[in-house]
């Protein structure tokens, strides 16, 4: 259609041109009066001059401009298909550029710690400027198929892998199935979902660290929505990893895979009705912890045995949680959310390599959070969160398990945290926070000061 198009155009331009070049071609001929000369008086055409009319040279002289003509619109012809081929490159580079997303985020920090001891090789004991997070992602979106690779460079973890999913995206359902094969977050709850970019607070609630020290997992997913109902749901192996200081805290590096061939299934099912959403998470499965360091979360009643870093305890564990947020809008102030979320969990001894199970290893541990965020126009925000884990519910542990020694109403924490959020676009954000800890036992000085800036593209 286009090269009809162009061959229009040039026809129009010739034929708009052709007076100009007939009268071009007449004062050639000498048939124009020369400027400043006398008119000469008319002539009688004779019988030469009526078998050749006085046009007739001009009429030789444009014959031959039609294949002029047609070498132009072949040229013009050429140089368009060559356009038309450039052209549809680019665009198909285009089309591939927009489906390929990079993104990231890096958190520079100063944490101050009231309980800091110099020297300590416990990182989070620390007074010390650190780079918390170090982002770098890239997500390729196709017709079915989907790619996402995400790395974390930090003083944590060194180099570090984040997510690395291969999906599978439906199409042809109202469901929106989404099969991932991978490296991805424990979909359990709200709060490990969360980015650690949107997140108000510097970390996560003390239940999220402690039940899960690490929020990637490996293994199966998959994904989908119906309306206002969202599933999210995975087979995995069962050793949460990605974030090594709160299980260095046992002496166990977490190396992302669980040495037992029994895997574990988590999810979560929920509701999304924009204003208010909310959800029901459960997890259960089978895990192999070391008994390095794990024993003395119940002290057995004077014959705790003594156990190598090698050694290992099974468990059966169960994970059951529920969380809910909503977000209104305050006139004249700003948007509001309010967030909570409660999780208990259970983990029971089971015989392991000829050694029976052990009652006195059974624990429940119960934790909640609740978070309030208000922003204040378009640059500012304040946020208040409220948490509590107790790691061991003493109602639930046989006395004679305990050592008469201790108290086995000692190891609840409660913890209140308050931060300022400062929006100086919408890549930057500065945080400034402040938590304060209540241990159940001896009261002890650990409140953290934490000042943060985040710069995200």
């Amino acid at each position: 259609m286009m090269k009809k198009q162009v061959q229009s155009i040039v026809l129009a331009v010739s034929l708009l041109t052709a007076p100009a070049v007939l009268a071009q071609e007449t004062v050639g001929s000498g048939s124009q009066t020369p400027a400043g000369a006398e008119a000469s008086p008319p002539v009688t055409p004779s019988s030469e001059s009526a078998e050749a009319p006085a046009f007739a040279p001009a009429t030789e002289a444009a014959a031959p401009a039609a294949p002029a003509l047609d070498q132009r619109l072949t040229a013009v012809e050429s140089k368009l298909a060559g356009t038309e081929e450039m052209v549809g490159a680019m665009q198909s580079s285009v089309d591939g550029l927009k489906k390929l997303k990079i993104g990231g985020f890096i958190q520079g920090r100063y944490e101050y710690h009231q309980d800091a001891v110099d020297g300590t090789l416990r990182p989070k004991s620390e007074n010390r400027f650190y780079v918390r997070h170090s982002y770098l992602g890239a997500r390729y979106e196709g017709r079915n198929g989907e790619y996402f690779l995400q790395i974390d460079a930090n003083n944590n973890d060194g180099f570090a892998l984040k997510d690395a999913e291969a999906s599978f995206i439906d199409t042809w359902t109202p469901l929106h199935l989404k099969l991932t094969l991978g490296q991805f977050k424990v979909p359990f709850g709200y709060e490990i979902l969360q980015s650690d970019a949107d997140r108000e607070m510097p970390e996560r609630s003390q239940v999220i660290l402690s039940l899960f020290p690490g929020d990637r997992d490996r293994g199966l997913r998959l994904q989908g929505s119906y309306e206002v109902l969202r599933l999210n749901v995975a087979l995995v192996n069962g050793a949460s990893f990605g974030q090594k200081d709160p299980s260095n805290y046992f002496g166990v590096v977490q190396n992302g895979y669980d040495p037992n061939g029994f895997k574990t299934v988590v999810g979560r099912l929920g509701a999304d009705l924009g204003w208010l959403v909310g959800g029901l998470s459960w997890m259960w499965g089978r895990t192999l912890d070391t008994a390095f360091g794990k024993l003395d979360v119940v002290d057995l009643k004077g014959t705790a045995p003594t156990v190598s870093p090698d050694t290992y305890l099974y468990y059966s564990q169960t994970r059951l949680g529920a969380d809910m947020q909503g977000y209104i809008d305050v006139p004249e102030v700003g948007g509001l959310a309010v967030k909570g979320e409660v999780i208990w969990a259970r983990k029971t001894n089971l015989g392991y390599a000829g050694t029976p199970a052990n009652s006195c290893l059974n624990s429940q541990s119960l934790g909640w959070m609740v978070t309030v965020v208000q922003n204040i126009g378009p640059y500012l925000g304040v946020a208040l969160r409220l948490d509590q884990f107790d790691p061991l519910l003493s109602s639930t542990v046989d006395p004679k398990c305990y050592d008469a020694t201790k108290n086995r109403d000692a190891d609840r924490l409660t913890r209140l945290g308050a931060a300022l959020l400062l929006h100086g676009s919408a890549n930057i954000k500065f945080t400034l926070s402040y938590e304060h800890l209540w241990e159940q036992g001896p009261a002890v000085a650990n409140d953290i000061l934490t000042a943060q800036l985040q710069a995200r593209f």
